[in-house]
């Protein structure tokens, strides 16, 4: 007899509780960061949300990275620095 292990595709999270990261009371100067992650469209509307955060908010920098695939979790090189480097970071999927 063959045995089989079925894995739950639901995405329980496991335990636990988190907090929101606390929120900026003006985008004014602050350092975006935004994550493609290349699939189609992602990059076209991320492109769009930073010029529009730059000239209605005053965002002072943006900082855009594109995943290597968009199927794979961004390695360490990438999320580093945008966490160092950045004061708010958006990432978007395409499609």
């Amino acid at each position: 007899m063959t045995s089989f292990f079925v894995l739950d595709p639901t995405g329980r999270p496991e335990g636990g509780r988190a907090t929101l990261a606390p929120r900026p009371r003006s985008l004014a100067g602050l350092t975006l960061g935004l994550l493609d992650n290349r699939k189609h469209n992602a990059g076209v509307l991320l492109a769009e949300l930073g010029r529009l955060l730059v000239a209605r908010h005053g965002v002072g920098r943006v900082v855009d990275v594109q995943k290597p695939h968009f199927g794979l979790p961004a390695p360490a090189e990438i999320v580093e620095p945008l966490a160092t480097e950045c004061d708010l970071v958006v990432t978007a999927i395409g499609d």
